[in-house]
């Protein structure tokens, strides 16, 4: 019984010095990033939902709207998970074309 105790507290002592520090600065947020796309080939309601989609299955979308009478999607996302290249080929994916 004496030695389990002892084994147990060499134990916990062991493990309390070999802990590091895990404190650490918090991450620096990255605030969203809105863009503006001009998209030509949207006709219909059918259309914006299907770029809605297509864009919102990227990670780090946080809301994306079209619009097809005004040819344009909004979108606004985390530039620490994706890019407006990545939004761009999710666009033209779905068979709408991004003027630059």
């Amino acid at each position: 019984m004496k030695t389990s105790l002892l084994l147990s507290l060499f134990i916990l002592i062991a493990v309390a010095c070999n802990q590091k520090d895990t404190k650490t600065a918090p991450e620096k947020a990255v605030a969203d990033i809105e863009l503006v796309y001009h998209v030509e080939g949207m006709t219909c309601d059918h259309c914006e939902m299907s770029i809605q989609k297509g864009v919102n299955e990227l990670e780090g979308i946080a809301e994306v709207q079209a619009n097809h009478e005004d040819s344009t999607t909004r979108v606004v996302y985390n530039p620490s998970v994706t890019d407006p290249g990545k939004i761009m080929a999710a666009i033209e994916k779905r068979g709408y074309r991004v003027v630059k």
